[in-house]
């Protein structure tokens, strides 16, 4: 894998990117956008996106505004008019070669959304999508006025942000030195938050409400695998178990690593996830075929 990184202008907005390629020796076969979760970034992907590299899928990752290396007020994404046109701009940097859409997390929410805008028409269909832990129910535990006071909020404060409540042990389970280290590094790491927007916030509700009804519109042809940790305490699990059903997919796997939290790619049982990502991948070689 090499890994390059730009600058990208979308809307007037300075954005971080890593473009990771395949090795000079692997072919380009098809091209990849994936989406990081809230309060994440793109630097954290090398290494979970290494076995489509391998297989040559050229990966992009944006750092969204206010999120890793791209500038903003931290957890400030935009709207969905930025949103839409970094898509716009991402697309059209993978010419003719058959495209697939990640994401984690959030990324999940925002790459399912992608699949119904493409089943209706609104964007070209991809070949391939993998969704991991996808947030599918940005308001779940809070109270029933929340969706009510993050609208009139989003009027009046619209950059006014609050904490996601998500923290690293939510997301991964690690040995006693893998702890350690993770303790230590936290308060230093400058890339990493947990701050959402009141704007982007009820951005994330309504696409969750659309996706809830439409999601049967989702894009049939493409090869789908949705990945899910059991003990997920961010994203729980049984969302994630009713989604899956729903999605209209001809070719679709469901993956529940059993005792992993939010992040089954990162800490102790990691391999778990890589495994059934591997052969997934091995299962999509005559798509990528066509690609070459």
């Amino acid at each position: 894998m090499k890994v390059e990184t730009q600058r990208v202008i979308v809307h007037k907005k300075s954005l971080n990117r890593l473009v990771m390629h395949p090795d000079d020796d692997v072919p380009v076969r098809a091209a990849a956008m994936f989406y990081h979760g809230q309060g994440d970034y793109a630097e954290r992907y090398p290494d979970v996106l290494e076995p489509f590299t391998r297989r040559g899928i050229r990966c992009t990752v944006t750092d969204m505004p206010g999120h890793g290396r791209s500038p903003g007020k931290r957890g400030d994404c935009g709207d969905e008019r930025f949103l839409d046109a970094l898509i716009t701009e991402t697309m059209a940097t993978m010419g003719n070669l058959p495209y697939g859409v990640m994401g984690h997390s959030m990324g999940g929410l925002l790459a399912t959304r992608h699949l119904v805008l493409a089943g209706k028409g609104l964007l070209p269909e991809p070949a391939f999508s993998w969704i991991s832990s996808p947030l599918l129910r940005p308001g779940n535990g809070r109270s029933a006025a929340f969706r009510t006071w993050v609208g009139w909020l989003a009027y009046l404060i619209p950059r006014l942000t609050i904490s996601t409540g998500v923290t690293p042990e939510m997301c991964r389970l690690n040995n006693e030195e893998d702890e350690e280290k993770a303790l230590a590094e936290q308060p230093c790491n400058p890339l990493w938050h947990r701050r959402a927007s009141i704007r982007w916030g009820l951005f994330l509700l309504k696409t969750s409400e659309m996706i809830e009804e439409e999601i049967g519109n989702a894009s049939e042809t493409t090869n789908l695998l949705f990945t899910q940790g059991s003990d997920d305490p961010v994203c729980p699990v049984k969302f994630a178990r009713e989604m899956y059903q729903r999605f209209p997919n001809k070719e679709k796997r469901y993956c529940e690593i059993e005792g992993m939290l939010h992040e089954p790619f990162a800490g102790v049982g990691r391999e778990r996830l890589f495994s059934a990502l591997e052969n997934w991948l091995d299962d999509l070689e005559p798509i990528l075929a066509a690609g070459a």
